[in-house]
C-alpha cells in the first residue's frame, strides 16, 4: 500500500467525520437451511461508520431519473469512509438514524489497492 493513498484515506475520513454524520452499514447474511424448522436463519452484522448523504443532482443524472433506469427519483448518493467498514455490496443496508436505505450500487475509490472512499447509490 502506498503511504500517499493511506494519507488520502485518512484525510477523507477526517473530513467526513467533521462534516458528515454517523451511519451504520448493515450486512445481512442468510445462514444454512435447516430442514427441521424449514428456515434459513439470517445473521446481521453492523459496522459503524461516517458519511454524508446527498440527493442526486439533476444535471449529473441526466435521463437516469426516468423509470426503469439505474437512478430513480428519491435515490440518495452516499460518500462513506472505508475506515472500519468493509466494502459494501448491493443489497446491504445503510442505517441513518431511523431511516434504512438499501444499497443499490457501489463504487469503491480504490487507487493502488487502498480504499479511500466508497460511493453508494441508496434507495428506500
Amino acid at each position: 500500500m502506498s503511504a500517499f493513498y493511506d494519507d488520502m484515506a485518512a484525510t477523507a475520513d477526517e473530513l467526513l467525520r467533521e462534516y458528515g454524520k454517523p451511519l451504520v452499514l448493515r450486512q445481512v447474511a442468510t445462514g444454512t437451511y435447516d430442514p427441521a424448522t424449514s428456515t434459513a436463519p439470517a445473521t446481521q452484522v453492523d459496522f459503524p461508520g461516517t458519511g454524508t448523504l446527498f440527493d442526486f443532482a439533476l444535471q449529473s443524472a441526466g435521463q437516469a431519473f426516468s423509470g426503469s433506469t439505474l437512478i430513480e427519483v428519491g435515490d440518495k448518493q452516499c460518500y462513506l469512509s472505508p475506515v472500519g467498514v468493509p466494502l459494501p455490496t448491493a443489497g446491504d443496508l445503510l442505517v441513518d438514524g431511523t431511516d434504512v436505505w438499501q444499497v443499490k450500487n457501489v463504487k469503491a475509490i480504490n487507487p493502488a489497492g487502498t480504499p479511500v472512499l466508497y460511493e453508494l447509490q441508496l434507495r428506500k
